[in-house]
């Protein structure tokens, strides 16, 4: 049997999801942190979130689900870090799944993000001009800081190229489970 663990989101994905959902952002010296809420009624991945506590026997009857995410600058480098919690009876806690649950939700943020990395490769590209390319790839590292986890343009590059052989963004939602971006991390 798995442990239960809370939902946290891989670290890589944090800029992402800082940057593209709606939420408040709030500063604390050097931190700072949004929060994101997800609704188990109307949002696909709080949905997915509360089928997977149904499954698991953890069922909650609450309005949303937060995203906390939070990024720390020491000095030397930036922490990222994101987990999921509840507000529940006046007061914030972490939600636990089995570590199972954890990695199928990082699983489809990963889907997310590699979806949105291939359309907007798409839309900044008319052909295969590798000029265009290695400047679209570079862009998309720094707007998400993916430095910090140790991605380059050749990584980028070969995810782009692999999505694209197969010519349909979709069909990464049809038939495969997203292995971890930082596999492919050089």
């Amino acid at each position: 049997m798995s442990s239960i663990v809370p939902i946290t989101i891989r670290e890589h994905l944090v800029p992402y999801f800082f940057k593209e959902s709606e939420g408040d952002v709030f500063t604390y010296g050097n931190q700072k942190v949004k929060t994101a809420l997800f609704s188990p009624d109307v949002s696909s991945i709080g949905k997915i979130i509360r089928m997977l506590m149904i499954k698991s026997g953890k069922p909650l009857k609450i309005n949303n689900f937060n995203l906390c995410l939070k990024v720390s600058d020491d000095g030397n480098k930036k922490i990222y870090t994101g987990q999921f919690y509840k507000h529940e009876s006046g007061r914030n806690s972490y939600l636990m799944l089995p570590e199972e649950a954890n990695d199928d939700i990082n699983d489809l943020l990963e889907d997310i993000f590699r979806m949105s990395f291939v359309s907007y490769m798409n839309g900044c590209i008319e052909n295969n001009d590798e000029a265009v390319v290695v400047s679209a790839i570079d862009k998309w590292i720094d707007k998400y800081d993916l430095l910090e986890f140790g991605f380059s343009n050749d990584t980028f590059r070969q995810i782009f190229y692999r999505e694209k052989k197969n010519g349909k963004i979709i069909a990464r939602f049809q038939n495969k489970k997203s292995a971890r971006i930082l596999n492919f991390a050089s």
